[in-house]
């Protein structure tokens, strides 16, 4: 997909997202190898089957974006908001755990994690503990969600950040 076409499509997604007509990104099946979508604003757009091979998504919200089938190798995705996105079927060779449980959805990258709407460096959610003055300001449920979660979610940033290391993860 051109440059222009691109610019276009993300305008019109912009003014659907904000409630003034437009039309939500429909990138399914789009070329966009290497495009420079850094920043973007993606938000339920649908990337089903979209080439995304070496793409600079830094920073781009794919909030609830339909991913399913994209080709992410190469691709950028530091910062990128993935919550909620679907990632299955997703050719991608990032770091990165997305899983649902316990009400909540989690996204881990090598810096940080975001679990509902909290993110935070992942130095401070392997730092925290169940009773944690931090964890029990988050939500009313928050700490007995982490002690139930929070070694699980723990294990799953402690993964992805050696696999960005290049370690051997051991199971």
């Amino acid at each position: 997909m051109d440059a222009e076409k691109l610019r276009q499509v993300l305008s019109a997604h912009a003014q659907w997202l904000n409630g003034e007509g437009g039309s939500r990104a429909d990138l399914h099946g789009a070329d966009l190898q290497n495009a420079n979508l850094h920043g973007a604003n993606l938000h339920d757009a649908d990337l089903r089957g979209a080439n995304l091979h070496g793409a600079n998504l830094l920073g781009a919200n794919l909030l609830g974006a339909n991913l399913h089938g994209a080709n992410l190798h190469d691709a950028d995705l530091r910062g990128a908001d993935l919550r909620y996105a679907s990632i299955s079927y997703a050719a991608i060779d990032s770091p990165i755990c997305r899983m649902d449980f316990g009400g909540w959805s989690i996204c881990i990258t090598p810096e940080k994690t975001s679990i509902g709407c909290q993110t935070h460096p992942n130095d401070q959610w392997l730092s925290w503990t169940d009773d944690c003055a931090d964890i029990k300001r988050m939500h009313a449920n928050a700490a007995a969600w982490w002690s139930t979660h929070g070694e699980a979610v723990k294990a799953a940033i402690r993964c992805v950040m050696a696999k960005a290391k290049g370690a051997e993860v051991q199971s």
